[in-house]
């Protein structure tokens, strides 16, 4: 037992390790997005398996009853292995790739990805579930133990707060990751060794029911391990780490080509390789660009100069580097603006880049600026008229990238648009046959773009180059009319000639690909708020990987709507008809005389618990939503990101605090509060989007209004967690039981919440249609609540 008189160190301890947990899953994230070239999959996966090693180690913990009679030994042990197994885990993380036989260059498909996340983060999230029912024994009180409960969800939840602030603010651009988990490891093991030993804590120190010796040798071993991690930060051990382990993780992902350069920005991870000559830009793992490559890019930049019939003013948003950027420069254009995100990007090169590139960004009609391309069509470009916009973004692999192509997007380019100016894009594709992913995939970027513009053209190739305008005329096909114009600007390039217009767009090849897509009847429209490019760019991703979805995702995305919200019906129907049956076997006990009293309880505490599991479900869901939305109006969110996720452990915290405040009142009726609750999150989650949609035509207060959202979904899904508690433990009072059967409960629907939204839910059916099944789950919840405590009051 906790020692009343100086409880302020056990609950930083708690603190702690909300606070290391959250830094802990932070850099997991950054490291599998290097490793497995991630995109949105990767975090589902990332955070879907951090959600299910929480809920088992809390279901295991609660289960350890023999254990709970030394919490305190065993609440410092956990602790202590936990900071160590956080550095086998980046490091293994890093050799994933060659542990598993991945090829160069090769995609993991979704059910290995998903089975290394869950192999790799299940150790360390697995403890910290684990520690969950003990930090909650260590902290109780003569008091209500659902308060003490809440109590420990308040203060991690809090020190979850301080950790996704610290990183984002000042680790992260300051430390590597092994210094980072160094830093952290001494801090944790000095705090321990004040807990425990008696020089610092009176005779005993704090936990006085463990006897005189274990938090004794305890604290020595942290103090240990404390002076021994000072000492190799002064030797520089965690440097040579930090580099050992990079050069592994570079090794399985290009080992012929050399390691030039590596830097960490505040939006990506950058590796500059070089080989023969040429230099490759891996961007999170992934390869970006090469440079020099003038004969490809120079093939791209004459294709989208003479789109137009007298460009002046330019707008190049994405990669300028290799060459296109000084071969749109051969044209008598007055001003060429270039939008690069990462300024850490255009720095780590310039080292490597051809005279040629420098010549080219230092020329006086460039303009550059370091922000997102969408954020600055939306609000910088406000002034400034373009004839061409050139979108050369990658794939539309992820939700971020997917941005740019659609219809939102395409409008917000209108604006910026002179009379007769056109919008240059593209996507990967197939040359000679168009199948059914494929031709879903590049036709809806055909579809979305006709939704905006009334004269849409695609090219043929392994890249489909789309370009849009507003007036007949301007765009064209027609190989005389583009060697015309190349002709009239005078252009002297070394990398190209007019006569490669007839190689690039073969009219046979050019009628086939606008045969394809214009026959196709069930093309859908990419918008901001039903990101469906994404979701079949992920089809084509487990194709090509050899995956076992594909059908599935087909299946998903044929159903449709309703089947969700069917699914929904049958279980919630399926649910109330087991109820009612066990009631009338309960009542047939009765009338035999059979014991079988802990039947409604029982029944009562499950459902309340699949209600805690919805709400954890419904919070992680929200919380996704929001950053989508963030994203869509704002750009990229990688520096915001900490803001918005420590304004949601906020609001977690402030819930947790008015359930506690509460729940300490007196006497209440908590199960209909509960039922209360979940009738509301539902009405919450269907006036979600339309809130979020009148929020985004304000760019102004959109970021204020999109914060508190976040707060507010916070506080809802805190709320709860006490309650639940106080409900499980009305009839049996063992605090680490309810603490580890509630929170793993919890991470439970959040697990599942975390790999169903980000990848099936939102790209597939739209925000709108995602907050709508949210809210039937909660409305269904409600509903099974009240059910039950009738058939309790029934039963009684």
């Amino acid at each position: 037992m906790l020692n009343k008189t100086v409880p302020f160190k056990i609950a930083l301890c708690i603190a702690a390790i909300g606070c290391y947990s959250t830094i802990a899953q932070v850099m997991m994230m950054r490291e599998f997005l290097n490793v497995f070239y991630g995109s949105e999959l990767c975090l589902g996966a990332i955070f879907g398996a951090w959600f299910l090693g929480i809920a088992i180690g809390a279901y295991a913990g609660a289960r350890m009853k023999r254990a709970t009679r030394h919490a305190g030994a065993v609440f410092v042990i956990v602790l202590l292995v936990m900071c160590l197994v956080l550095p086998a885990q980046v490091f293994l993380a890093r050799c994933a790739r060659g542990f598993f036989g991945v090829g160069i260059g090769e995609y993991v498909s979704i059910l290995p990805l998903l089975f290394t996340s869950a192999g790799m983060l299940f150790p360390f999230s697995f403890l910290i579930g684990f520690i969950f029912p003990f930090s909650s024994k260590i902290i109780s009180s003569d008091g209500d133990a659902a308060v003490d409960v809440g109590l420990v969800y308040i203060i991690e939840s809090l020190g979850s707060l301080a950790g996704g602030l610290v990183f984002s603010f000042f680790l992260v651009s300051r430390f590597h990751p092994f210094e980072i988990i160094t830093l952290l490891n001494i801090n944790i093991f000095i705090l321990l060794a004040f807990l425990l030993l008696p020089s610092f804590n009176g005779k005993y120190g704090y936990f006085s029911g463990e006897g005189r010796h274990v938090p004794n040798i305890l604290g020595w071993i942290s103090l240990g391990l404390a002076s021994t991690l000072a000492a190799t930060w002064l030797f520089a051990i965690p440097d040579k780490i930090e580099g050992w382990s990079t050069k592994i993780r570079w090794n399985t992902l290009s080992p012929h080509v050399e390691l030039a350069a590596s830097a960490d920005s505040k939006y990506q991870h950058i590796d500059v390789g070089k080989q023969a000559g040429q230099y490759n830009v891996y961007l999170n793992g992934q390869y970006s660009i090469a440079f020099p490559n003038e004969y490809e890019y120079a093939q791209i930049a004459h294709l989208v100069m003479t789109q137009h019939p007298s460009p002046k003013q330019v707008l190049l948003i994405g990669n300028g580097l290799g060459g296109i950027l000084s071969e749109m420069l051969l044209y008598p254009i007055d001003a060429l603006d270039y939008v690069e995100l990462d300024h850490a990007l255009l720095q780590l090169c310039g080292n490597y880049l051809s005279t040629q590139d420098k010549q080219s960004l230092a020329d006086k009609r460039v303009k550059i600026f370091y922000q997102d391309g969408r954020y600055y069509v939306k609000n910088v470009a406000k002034d400034r008229q373009y004839d061409i916009v050139l979108v050369n973004a990658p794939d539309p692999s992820t939700a971020f990238l997917n941005r740019f192509y659609t219809k939102e997007f395409f409008r917000e380019i209108q604006g910026v648009l002179r009379p007769g100016g056109i919008v240059a894009t593209s996507v990967s594709s197939a040359v000679t046959y168009i199948g059914k992913d494929v031709g879903s995939y590049t036709g809806s970027l055909y579809r979305t773009l006709h939704e905006t513009f009334p004269h849409v053209l695609v090219t043929p190739g392994q890249t489909n180059f789309y370009f849009a305008s507003n007036k007949d005329g301007v765009i064209t096909l027609n190989v005389e009319t583009l060697m015309e114009r190349y002709r009239k600007s005078r252009v002297a390039s070394a990398y190209f000639t007019e006569h490669l217009f007839y190689t690039l767009l073969q009219p046979e090849q050019a009628a086939f690909i606008e045969k394809q897509l214009s026959q196709r009847k069930d093309l859908i429209v990419n918008t901001d708020t039903m990101p469906v490019t994404y979701f079949l760019n992920l089809i084509i991703y487990d194709a090509l990987t050899g995956g076992r979805f594909n059908n599935l995702f087909h299946r998903l995305q044929d159903a449709g709507f309703t089947w969700f919200l069917l699914t929904v019906a049958f279980a919630l129907a399926g649910r109330i008809l087991y109820l009612f049956i066990r009631q009338r076997i309960h009542r047939y006990c009765i009338a035999s005389n059979k014991n079988d009293s802990a039947y409604s309880t029982n029944q009562i505490k499950t459902n309340c618990l699949i209600a805690l599991a919805i709400t954890g479900f419904t919070g992680i869901a929200l919380e996704i939503l929001l950053l989508f939305a963030f994203q869509n109006i704002y750009g990229y969110l990688y520096e915001r990101m900490g803001v918005i996720v420590a304004v949601f452990m906020v609001g977690l915290a402030l819930g947790g605090y008015v359930a506690n405040r509460k729940i300490q009142k007196g006497r209440a009726s908590w199960i209909p509060i509960l039922a209360i609750m979940e009738g509301v999150i539902g009405c919450y989650a269907l006036a979600l989007p339309w809130v979020i949609h009148a929020l985004s035509s304000h760019s102004i207060t959109a970021g204020a209004g999109l914060i508190c959202l976040t707060g507010i979904t916070g506080t809802l899904t805190g709320i709860e967690f006490p309650l639940v508690n106080k409900i499980f433990m009305h009839h049996r009072k063992d605090i680490a039981l309810s603490a580890g059967v509630t929170n793993g409960a919890d991470h439970a629907g959040a697990f599942l919440g975390a790999i169903l939204t980000g990848v099936i839910l939102l790209p597939l059916l739209g925000m709108a249609k995602t907050c709508i099944i949210l809210a039937v789950l909660n409305f269904a919840c409600m509903a099974l609540i009240i059910f039950s405590r009738r058939l309790a009051k029934d039963t009684g």
